[in-house]
């Protein structure tokens, strides 16, 4: 067996050819990353903005459900406000008082994106959306409509995801059954 001492090692030539084909496999892994990570970014986007439509859904029913006195304002051609006013009860020192919560809904539109705001009347208003403002995929409202008929509200809310354009509506109907009455009637 003879052994050659100087033949180790890649020559230039090898190294030539290999070069080329490590940049296409770098290209390939880095265009497959950055799609990936694209698709990732859309259903993240997707998913908050059915989940933020679906909360302000959810706040503005639970409120409605115990609300005996509503009121619908017109702010502009597709958005509404309400306000609804309810009976809760509180404690404070052991001792329980009948308090009546005012909660208004409405949509302003800071930086020209329109976002849904809740606030309490009484204790001053929330400075914090309740919409729009996620850092995983910014949600704006197209539409925000109220309309009572006996004791049923029904509820209509569009909105729409900034990143992906996606466009989610939801549609509810709410039975108050305290709405128009008299709390203190015996």
């Amino acid at each position: 067996m003879k052994i050659i001492r100087n033949q180790r090692g890649f020559i230039f030539l090898e190294f030539v050819m290999a070069l080329p084909l490590l940049i296409l496999l770098l290209y390939a892994l880095g265009t497959l990353t950055l799609y990936t990570a694209k698709i990732a970014r859309e259903q993240v986007a997707d998913y908050v903005l059915e989940t933020e439509a679906q909360y302000v859904i959810d706040k503005i029913t639970e409120d409605a459900r115990a609300a005996y006195s509503v009121k619908i304002n017109h702010v502009s051609q597709n958005i509404e406000e309400i306000i609804l006013v309810y009976h809760t009860i509180q404690k404070k020192d052991q001792t329980f008082y009948d308090v009546f919560t005012q909660r208004r809904y409405t949509v302003s539109s800071p930086n020209n994106f329109f976002c849904v705001y809740a606030e309490r009347l009484e204790n001053g208003p929330l400075v914090n959306s309740i919409t729009g403002d996620n850092s995983y995929g910014k949600t704006f409202v197209k539409q925000l409509d109220f309309e009572i008929e006996d004791k049923i509200l029904f509820i209509t809310l569009e909105m729409q995801s900034v990143v992906t354009e996606q466009k989610v509506k939801f549609k509810t109907a709410v039975y108050m059954p305290a709405y128009g009455e008299d709390i203190y009637a015996e």
